[in-house]
């Protein structure tokens, strides 16, 4: 076959994303021979496929991490030398895999909010139908970043399995409790709500106090100094979807302007899936973990021994 002729099919299908069709009709042939030209150039080494596996074999830590906190399923990454950006696209690769497994038909699967969580659905391939119903577990809506708009994630995440979703119109955080009230007592919310229950699944990220307090619009924008104050003091180290606990896994810092679920609903849930990574996350990990909140984890090695190594010294103090 013509040379120029591979490299050009070549060209079109693996740095433009055409179709094989699409290229058939630019190239003015048909779709079998560009299938053809594709294999040749596999064949003659023109095109080398290299797969990055994200998911290292690490079955004796993967064991260790399950047992020491009574996981049902730890997934690992690889996340040496990663920074931040890279570290989250790595856990969102491992996770939208594993969801690809486990995920079927008639699920209903709860969804929070973060950075690492908008990786996740953002890298969902839409190769399996699996007509799940996603519910937000949180607010969101209004003048939020993409990675905590809980509606846009619900969405994502419905839209890779051909699923459906029900959107939370509201916002996450109330200064006020009678806010609150009213918000959660309207029709919509309510139908939320009332599938929080149902759900069999739910996928969230974890947040660390410190971090949230540079980073998240809770903290800048909701949180007073008082709040902040009372927060450190009663030793809040983390957060699933705006609930606070300590390195125990206590609850701290009642926060009724949430509109969201809380801890003890989360708890209910037979399978929670958390997704975070990094070293600024061991303390808030090892809270939730010990809280009971997670039943399947996805981090990255790295962080999963620090977790382990942090969590033997703080049972040794």
């Amino acid at each position: 076959m013509n040379t120029q002729l591979i490299v050009q099919a070549a060209r079109l299908y693996y740095e433009h994303n055409l179709t094989q069709q699409q290229i058939a009709d630019r190239l003015s042939t048909t779709r079998q021979k560009v299938s053809r030209l594709l294999v040749q150039a596999r064949e003659e080494g023109i095109v080398k496929i290299i797969i990055n596996d994200p998911t290292p074999s690490e079955p004796q830590l993967e064991i260790e991490l399950a047992e020491t906190f009574h996981l049902n399923k730890v997934v690992l990454t690889e996340g040496a030398g990663l920074d931040q950006s890279g570290l989250r696209h790595s856990i969102g690769i491992a996770a939208s895999d594993y969801l690809q497994q486990i995920l079927k038909d008639g699920d209903y699967v709860g969804i929070g909010w973060g950075r690492t969580l908008f990786a996740v659905v953002s890298t969902l391939q839409k190769n399996k139908v699996a007509r799940i119903n996603v519910v937000p577990m949180i607010g969101g809506s209004g003048d939020m970043v993409p990675s905590f708009q809980v509606n846009e994630l619900a969405r994502l995440l419905a839209e890779a399995f051909e699923g459906t979703y029900r959107p939370i119109y509201a916002p996450a955080f109330t200064h006020d409790i009678n806010e609150r009230k009213t918000i959660m007592d309207t029709h919509e919310v309510k139908q939320v709500i009332k599938l929080w229950p149902r759900l069999d699944i739910a996928v969230v990220g974890v947040g660390q106090v410190e971090l949230q307090k540079k980073s998240s619009m809770f903290f800048t924008d909701c949180m007073t100094n008082a709040a902040l104050a009372r927060l450190k003091s009663e030793g809040g180290i983390g957060d699933i979807c705006g609930n606070f606990f300590d390195i125990q896994g206590r609850p701290v810092m009642d926060t009724p302007g949430i509109v969201g679920a809380n801890l003890e609903q989360l708890r209910q849930i037979p399978e929670v899936i958390a997704v975070a990574g990094g070293l600024g996350k061991v303390r808030a990990l090892i809270g939730a973990l010990q809280g009971g909140f997670i039943k399947t984890l996805v981090t990255d090695v790295v962080t999963a021994r620090a977790v382990l190594a942090a969590h033997k010294e703080e049972v040794v103090l």
